[in-house]
């Protein structure tokens, strides 16, 4: 590269450096901000396997409900609403009956 060029580069770094300001902010993440985050993907996954079982899709075209709309009303639920039908999806008794 010829001097001229590199001489122009180093000026203009050294003015952005001093001109611009340079903000960090580091912060610790608590354990609760981090256990609640993998609780709610947890129960949304719950909630996501739910809806695309044939039967939940076939009983909510019963109803009038696509299973399109049902999964955009599930993303539209807030994280405390989505674990609360994560929990009544867990409590559900197993088996045919």
């Amino acid at each position: 590269m010829s001097t001229s060029f590199v001489r122009f580069l180093s000026r203009l770094l050294i003015v952005c450096m001093i001109g611009l300001p340079f903000q960090v902010h580091a912060g610790l993440i608590g354990t609760n901000d981090v256990v609640s985050a993998a609780q709610a993907v947890a129960a949304r996954d719950t909630v996501a396997t739910f809806m695309n079982r044939s039967d939940v899709a076939g009983q909510l075209q019963t109803l009038g409900l696509s299973a399109k709309d049902a999964q955009a009303r599930v993303a539209a639920l807030t994280d405390v609403e989505v674990a609360k039908l994560a929990g009544q999806i867990d409590s559900l008794p197993a088996g045919a009956d």
